[in-house]
């Protein structure tokens, strides 16, 4: 190993100590930086909590404004048409009297209908002789009023009428 002087251990001491003071300096000024940072951010934090944050909707509330300015000139722009009330109502009682007669025609086409409907059923019946003509009731309301004034002829009759079949 070399062997050093005092002088040259002195200096290179006194170079160290120079190397440490300048090292301290720097980190008691980086501290003092890093303190100062601390209380700004503090007051900061501080700042912001009392703070009170609004959204700007100024945006969004114009946008509204506008579609709602727009819907109501459309809504308007419909209702101005000259006499619509007018025509609402006109057609409401053309659609009513045309209502009303579609209902009469379907009606009396309706009567009509049963009525041939019955017609052809009692002409039908009549046919088979399943019901008996106006005619044929009186005379047979005529032949009982004279069998029950005669009843030797009724007796006759019914004899009659076995010895046919």
């Amino acid at each position: 190993m070399a062997e050093y002087t005092n002088q040259e251990i002195m200096e290179i001491m006194s170079s160290n100590a120079e190397k440490i003071n300048s090292n301290v300096l720097k980190e008691e000024r980086i501290a003092n930086e890093i303190e100062q940072v601390i209380t700004q951010l503090e007051y900061k934090i501080v700042e912001l909590k009392t703070m009170q944050i609004e959204p700007d909707l100024s945006y969004l509330n114009s946008f509204y404004k506008e579609r709602t300015e727009e819907n109501i000139e459309r809504l308007n722009s419909r209702l101005k048409v000259p006499k619509l009330s007018l025509y609402i109502w006109l057609s409401s009682f053309a659609m009513l009297i045309i209502s009303f007669g579609v209902l009469f025609f379907v009606y009396s086409k309706a009567s009509e209908t049963k009525a041939l409907t019955q017609k052809e059923y009692k002409e039908q019946l009549l046919k088979n002789n399943v019901i008996m003509s106006k005619e044929n009731a009186e005379l047979l309301k005529d032949m009982d009023l004279w069998f029950k004034s005669d009843p030797q002829s009724t007796q006759k009759f019914i004899h009659w009428r076995h010895n046919q079949k």
